[in-house]
């Protein structure tokens, strides 16, 4: 008789699996299952017939391996954890009971996440408890909410299957209000994710402090109940009552275990997160500026390390940030780029809670609005104003979570603070201040000339109230002998009351990557060797679109010795180029009419040499580029440059992941010898189709750290122009010393290896701020001892 067993794999790690589960696989003919879970068990199934498929095809899976089995085949239908528990049992044996002659069908039970991730806990799990998953795809959530208040007042142990995905990130927050409804704060909590397999973290806290640690669809939550208590080394544990008088007792018996659960969170082992004692004084500093590109991005990143390197836990926040130059979390949220180089200044990975308003203007008088990294809408300027009183709750609960989970926050405002039109309905300067209750530090840029006048003028145009908050001055881009500065020093100081805290010279030597256009108006040209020719050197040139986007996915062409960037804005700039790029944009369609405008459109089709196109530059070297939703523009439809197969059509949602990639066989064509994987982030709006005289440049194998394989790009037959949605791509050393020496063999010159990586520039950014600032002083406004 035909056979359908559904196998429970466990956790995910061989080791996990029962001998039941071993035993099935190996007398499956043939084995089904979601691609990623068969990756898991690849060694077991070598040889057998294999059907695969992505996410959301659970369905469709059963059915064929239904089919598969009723054909007379022994089939194995793989589900991870236990199949019995949110797996594919149920669905097996609803299928089956519809089919006229179904096979026989065994469950093969596994090691369910729960039991996986209590396991790796202690053991919360010895009373009674209640399994819920938060996912509201196929239950209700108002079903979902009365279960949780349920099992919160009847004390048990909860434990929380899918707790927050990138699309879907309120569910466990209202999820915690309801339990906190039912039992104190203090209540231990575990957090799990990719619990007995590769990856595994852990994080014992308590229910009022689970938000503040990173929480995703790889997690399980697991919150005690009034009995559950943390032992001297860090294990949740939830007493069954062998012993007299520690089993069913009342909310007010674990007043016994609070000071070792204190203890623990304040003196735990190296796997116990938010485990230092918060320090004291103000916990946090804003960097405020007379203008926009003053400097407070680079300044905010190098305090930020000054404080990472006196042992604190610091992170970046910019409540609101208006920039096409944005960035990528792991979990594939959009930031402001600003705020992920200043995380890496902390050395800490990206979050969505440190820029929690992004706009990405895509009008004069319009933007697309981003809410803790995920699309709202496009508003107008009226709209997006009635619209600030929830986008700055928004804004104090990220900054609430961020200082609860860190010693310090370095804030930064945007643009000026005297900006009198704008004050009334300010969300980013010095209302955040006032909501953070710091202190801030005032940025102006002596390179833009009238210093002085910035300074004051600024001070004369605040509140008294905003001028209380603003403890010092720094005076930044400085060139020249600062001593020439004092009499202007000194009649600021007079004039405000407030102490100039250094003269801060141009930084040289290094560079961190800036944050928006406004300071691509100053970057015409990149150097390349002094004293080369135009045939000495490659010259590239990277098109300045009207709505150009992510342009620091050139920065490191800039650092190559040899190369010279320029951004171009007139057809008679395309001569003498080795290379052209076309760049991301914001507004595709609306930035191929301004390649028309411009001469632009025609010279880079009649240009004979490479092309290349990231991101929207990708989409607009294609045939076509449509937009039926109106998503980035009102233009419907625009011609394509035509210099790929290709035609793209924009989505209502858009695609945001931290990824890695591999080349494909026309990448190599691109990038001859090109080792290792790449690594880059999407943001795009479209999907793009490939035509028969192309081919797919790379293939994409992760994606916000899941499997994935997708086709990214593509390659003209001649292997002249290609385009690929990977941001960075220029930032993989071996691509782009395999991609450069293509072009230098071209033009006759000598190969070189990748440019050499130099020191960290985050601490010779500290050490050069350490250099021109009173740290006294800078210390002491924070709060912190020198």
């Amino acid at each position: 008789m035909s056979k359908l067993y559904v196998v429970g794999i466990g956790p995910g790690d061989l080791d996990h699996m029962t001998f039941q589960a071993n035993e099935a696989l190996d007398a499956a003919d043939a084995v089904v299952g979601y691609k990623t879970y068969l990756d898991l068990i690849n060694p077991l199934i070598a040889g057998k017939e294999i059907v695969s498929s992505g996410m959301m095809k659970e369905v469709e899976r059963c059915r064929e391996a239904l089919d598969l089995a009723a054909s007379g085949k022994t089939v194995a239908l793989v589900s991870s954890g236990d199949a019995g528990i949110y797996g594919m049992a149920g669905l097996a044996l609803e299928l089956a009971a519809e089919m006229a002659a179904p096979p026989e069908i065994v469950v093969v039970p596994g090691v369910s996440a729960v039991q996986a991730a209590a396991a790796v806990l202690g053991a919360p799990l010895m009373h009674d408890f209640a399994v819920i998953s938060l996912s509201d795809l196929l239950t209700p959530w108002d079903l979902i909410k009365r279960r949780l208040g349920a099992a919160a007042e009847a004390d048990f142990v909860v434990a929380l299957y899918n707790p927050r995905s990138k699309g879907r990130v309120q569910q466990i927050e209202e999820a915690r209000r309801i339990l906190l409804s039912a039992r104190p704060a203090d209540t231990p909590v575990g957090i799990v994710r990719n619990a007995l397999r590769e990856g595994e973290e852990r994080v014992v806290t308590t229910l009022g402090r689970m938000l503040d640690h990173p929480i995703d669809m790889f997690s399980l939550v697991i919150v005690g109940n009034s009995a559950t208590f943390v032992d001297p080394a860090g294990r949740m544990v939830t007493p069954r009552g062998y012993k007299a008088g520690t089993g069913d007792r009342g909310p007010g018996t674990r007043k016994k275990q609070k000071n070792a659960v204190d203890e623990h969170l304040s003196d735990s082992p190296p796997q116990i997160l938010n485990s230092r004692s918060p320090v004291p004084g103000p916990r946090s500093l804003m960097i405020v500026g007379t203008a926009s590109d003053v400097g407070k991005s680079v300044l905010t990143a190098g305090i930020c390390r000054i404080l990472k390197n006196r042992g604190l836990r610091v992170a970046p926040f910019k409540s609101q940030n208006m920039a096409l130059n944005s960035a990528v979390t792991p979990e594939g949220g959009e930031i402001g780029r600003a705020q992920a180089v200043q995380a890496a200044a902390c050395g800490i990975p990206p979050h969505v809670d440190m820029n929690p308003i992004l706009l990405k203007p895509s009008s004069d008088t319009g933007s697309q609005v981003i809410v803790a990294g995920e699309v709202v809408g496009n508003m107008s300027v009226r709209e997006y104003h009635a619209y600030k009183p929830v986008a700055f709750e928004r804004v104090r609960e990220s900054f609430d979570r961020l200082s609860s989970a860190h010693d310090f926050v370095v804030i930064e405002g945007a643009g000026s603070i005297a900006e009198i039109n704008l004050k009334a309905h300010d969300i980013a300067n010095l209302k955040v201040a006032e909501m953070a209750g710091c202190r801030a530090i005032l940025v102006a840029d002596i390179d833009r000339g009238g210093v002085f006048a910035q300074i004051v003028g600024t001070m004369e145009l605040l509140e008294p109230a905003e001028r209380e908050r603003i403890a010092g001055i720094v005076i930044n881009k400085f060139r020249g002998d600062p001593s020439l500065l004092a009499p202007g020093i000194e009649f600021v100081e007079k004039r405000t009351g407030v102490p100039v805290l250094g003269v801060v010279p141009c930084f040289t030597g290094f560079r961190i990557p800036e944050e928006d256009s406004v300071a691509l108006e100053k970057r015409k040209t990149g150097s390349g060797e002094r004293g080369t020719t135009a045939g000495e050197r490659l010259n590239i040139g990277v098109v300045k679109l009207s709505r150009i986007s992510n342009y620091t996915d050139f920065d490191a062409l800039e650092g190559e010795p040899d190369v010279r960037l320029t951004y171009v804005e007139g057809a008679d700039q395309l001569r003498g180029l080795d290379l052209l790029i076309i760049p991301g944009s914001k507004a595709t369609t609306t930035d191929l009419y301004f390649l028309m405008e411009r001469g632009l459109f025609e010279a880079i089709r009649a240009f004979r040499g490479p092309i290349v196109g990231i991101c929207g530059g990708y989409q607009m070297l294609g045939k076509r580029v449509s937009d039926p939703h109106a998503v980035e523009s009102g233009i419907r439809e625009a011609e394509g440059l035509g210099l790929l197969d290709v035609v793209t059509v924009m989505l209502e949602k858009k695609t945001t992941h931290q990824a890695r990639a591999e080349l494909l066989p026309a990448g190599y064509q691109v990038a001859p010898r090109c080792r290792g994987e790449l690594e880059g982030y999407e943001i795009h709006m479209g999907e793009t189709i490939l035509g028969p005289s192309v081919r797919p440049f790379a293939r994409a194998t992760e994606r916000s750290g899941r499997a994935v394989e997708v086709l990214d790009g593509a390659v003209s037959c001649d292997g002249r122009v290609f385009g690929t949605y990977l941001h960075g791509i220029f930032d993989n050393a071996g691509f782009r010393s395999a991609f450069l020496n293509k072009l230098r063999r071209a033009k006759g010159l000598d190969e070189r290896p990748a440019a050499e990586v130099q020191d960290d520039p985050f601490d010779l950014l500290a050490a050069h701020l350490e250099k021109h600032l009173d740290m006294d002083r800078l210390l002491a406004i924070c709060g912190l001892a020198r």
